[in-house]
């Protein structure tokens, strides 16, 4: 990996990591020594150290008084919490879009669903899933909402590990629960589209917490 300007030392390390995390290279629980991480890279551990605690905050990482940095894992009560909230503001931004959807914006959120399909599991699901829902929130004219929901959906970062190296993906009720929402914002219906919101956050969590 070569590390170089315009980013510092320390943000590339972080993505580095992250990338490794996220495509399960890196499992939950997995200690991650500063000394081995700066050999393998070519860096000094200043920048790692710095890396971890960009990580530590973004909830991928967590520091164990004893063990040191580790791989988060989350609890299932964390897990919860988490898009206990997510559904809360992620079916009123979908309603909001709903209510003053165009037509010009269906075909892009269709390609999405259509490459999502298409594709494998993960990483590359993963990035398409997070646009997806981005772009269709980005038209609910609430700047405030939007931001807070995409500060929620970076830190989901901390569970998407759960669907790494797994057969069984539910690639197929994803997609008609991303299709269940999109087809109720193009009918212009806030009330079923903020709860085809609902159920899909609701069903994600049962099958992440069934697997930790």
């Amino acid at each position: 990996m070569a590390l170089t300007a315009p980013r510092t030392v320390a943000g590339q390390v972080a993505e580095h990591l992250k990338a490794e995390i996220l495509a399960g290279r890196r499992a939950p629980g997995d200690k991650l020594r500063q000394v081995e991480i700066a050999r393998a890279l070519g860096v000094s551990t200043t920048p790692v150290r710095e890396a971890l605690a960009t990580l530590q905050r973004e909830g991928l990482v967590r520091h164990h008084p004893q063990r040191g940095a580790v791989v988060f894992l989350p609890s299932v009560d964390d897990l919860r919490e988490h898009y206990e909230i997510r559904a809360a503001l992620e079916s009123l931004a979908a309603g909001k879009t709903a209510e003053r959807f165009e037509k010009a914006w269906a075909a892009p959120l269709q390609q999405l669903i259509e490459q999502m399909w298409e594709g494998p599991p993960a990483p590359r699901y993963i990035e398409l899933n997070q646009r997806f829902h981005t772009t269709l929130y980005a038209h609910c004219g609430r700047p405030q909402l939007s931001a807070m929901i995409a500060s929620l959906r970076d830190a989901s970062s901390a569970y998407l590990h759960i669907y790494r190296a797994r057969d069984d993906f539910p690639a197929a009720r994803l997609d008609l629960e991303h299709r269940a929402i999109l087809n109720a914002c193009v009918a212009r219906d806030p009330e079923r589209a903020a709860a085809a919101t609902r159920v899909h956050l609701e069903n994600t969590v049962e099958h992440v917490a069934a697997r930790l």
